[in-house]
């Protein structure tokens, strides 16, 4: 191509194409969209209402065929209700208002079906009487038609409010439709972004065009569904996607991205810190009287042209919160969704499956007496899948029943987590003292000494459970106190059974004093913990508990 019709077709209009968004990789909160559109040869061409959200900085265009020349954002307003969107909520608002038509049909017809019982019911009390009147009454016919009539009447009631409420809720889509129809109609214009192009070559080409939006981003979510016979869990794995950019991501390719563009791939680098002694200047005359200046020389930290301490102090902050932020960013986990999807510009979320697994699961029941008696459910699985587990919430069932939410921390593959399930309604757990004396310093001694006594009482009323004989292991946890005074000595004088030796709880009796007992309770039987504690302390004072 001779430089003459370049510049020619440079100097021309340029020409609009069409693109389709081909894949979408979305990030904490931005994403990276790629669009895919084919030209005739070499010009101008331009990509037209692009989102505003678009971060020019960060458009990259290829050409399969010649080159890219030069690439250029334009900002410009258009008609912001795009007529695809409207046509879309006005088939939705006729599909409702027939919906709502339905309803009411039913909200008649019980009323109808109402008046026609009640007709019958006056006609058959007229009958009773005039029955009466005339001395041929029967109790039996009597009580048999009140009772068809009570039954029918019920029957419909509860059909008629059913359909009440029916009705009302699809009133409610109708109005929510219309809000909505109302609230793109009520918008003239906004502001989008066209990406002009130059293209230098010969014959037809393939254009990929990449560029990142803000207004996005994902967050993940779990189902998890233990078996009524506490054998596996069923763990689902969802990712909630949002985004609000302007443009809708039909029928893409969708990856979901831990990694974090936005921060840039560039860490801070340190600061120089310069140290110097700190000579007090001399004292004028006020300033002595108000004040007197130290006789020994001070060491000062000084930055740059001899910032004050305080300033270096704040600069070392900020490093220190620099350095933590691209700490942070050391995990990156790339999840490519096997399906394509669709995610539409909108303020709620678009659910989007990310995997499906079962897991082995090892019940355990835990109860901390002192603080709840209540006997607490959970589960300890092996993360199978091929997924990391990201830190976010999980809606946790039992079978069939909801039993709330929870948070699942990092779990990567092959690692544990752990399950909480909820009380288990099977068992009871009932604590008492059993010993609280004092005693005085003994012959010849200067140390007092207190004895406390507790004993656990767990029932066991059927909870389920593999172990043939129905029997159950209960992790019994108590905190034995711990002096922070070296004068008091704190010994644990008795205990039944005796403590778990298990290296799993070895950290926490060694640094938080707490006791851990695994006690098997049989199926409809009962068993006990039992312990004691002394505390020996110097004669006269008093041991206060923190």
């Amino acid at each position: 191509m001779s430089l003459v019709h370049l510049f020619v077709a440079l100097a021309a209009d340029p020409t609009p194409i069409t693109s389709r968004i081909a894949d979408v990789t979305v990030y904490p909160s931005t994403a990276l969209v790629h669009r895919a559109a084919e030209v005739g040869g070499a010009g101008s061409y331009v990509l037209r209402g692009l989102p505003q959200s678009l971060d020019a900085d960060s458009i990259r265009v290829r050409a399969d065929r010649g080159a890219v020349v030069s690439v250029e954002v334009r900002d410009r307003l258009q008609e912001a209700v795009p007529s695809e969107r409207v046509d879309a909520l006005k088939t939705r608002l006729i599909a409702a208002e027939a919906e709502v038509r339905v309803a009411q049909d039913k909200v008649v017809a019980t009323e109808q079906l109402t008046k026609h019982l009640n007709s019958l019911m006056a006609l058959d009390q007229a009958q009773s009487h005039d029955e009466t009147r005339t001395g041929r009454s029967n109790p039996e016919a009597w009580d048999s038609s009140w009772a068809f009539f009570s039954k029918k009447i019920g029957e419909v009631q509860a059909q008629k409010r059913e359909a009440d409420r029916e009705l009302v809720a699809k009133q409610l889509e109708v109005q929510k439709i219309q809000a909505e129809i109302g609230r793109w109609s009520s918008t003239r214009a906004e502001p989008v972004k066209d990406v002009v192009v130059e293209i230098e070559g010969q014959g037809a080409a393939k254009l990929d065009v990449e560029y990142m939006v803000q207004g996005t981003g994902w967050q993940p979510n779990y189902e998890l569904r233990t078996s009524s016979d506490l054998t596996k869990v069923a763990l689902t794995y969802r990712a909630q996607v949002f985004q609000f950019t302007g443009e809708d991501w039909n029928d893409v390719a969708l990856a979901l991205s831990t990694a974090q563009p936005q921060r840039g791939a560039q860490g801070p680098e340190p600061l120089p810190v310069w140290l110097s002694l700190w000579q007090p200047p001399p004292p004028s005359e006020e300033t002595a009287r108000k004040s007197r200046r130290p006789a020994a020389a001070e060491v000062e930290v000084l930055s740059g042209m001899g910032y004050a301490g305080k300033d270096l102090a704040s600069n070392e902050a900020e490093v220190r919160r620099s350095f933590a932020t691209v700490e942070s960013t050391g995990l990156s986990v790339r999840y490519q969704i096997p399906r394509r999807e669709t995610v539409q510009s909108r303020n709620e979320p678009t659910s989007v499956l990310v995997g499906q697994a079962d897991l082995g699961v090892a019940i355990e029941r835990t109860v901390v007496p002192a603080v709840d008696p209540t006997v607490w459910l959970r589960g300890r699985a092996k993360n199978t899948t091929p997924y990391t587990l990201l830190p976010g919430a999980a809606s946790v069932f039992l079978g069939q029943d909801f039993l709330g939410r929870a948070s699942v921390d990092l779990v990567q593959p092959g690692a544990e987590l752990t399950l909480h399930l909820g009380a288990d309604p099977f068992l009871e757990v009932e604590r008492t003292r059993t010993q609280d004396m004092e005693k005085g310093p003994g012959f010849l001694s200067s140390q007092s000494s207190k004895i406390e006594g507790w004993r656990i009482h767990i029932k066991n009323a059927g909870a389920p459970t593999q172990a043939k004989d129905g029997a159950v292991e209960v992790i019994v946890r108590e905190v034995l106190p711990r002096p922070r005074d070296e004068r008091i000595e704190v010994e644990l004088t008795k205990s039944e059974p005796k403590t778990s030796v298990d290296e799993r709880w070895k950290q926490d009796r060694e640094e938080k004093g707490i006791l851990t007992w695994t006690v098997r309770v049989p199926k409809a039987g009962a068993a006990d913990v039992v312990w004691e504690y002394t505390v020996g302390y110097p004669k006269g004072a008093r041991v206060v508990r923190e």
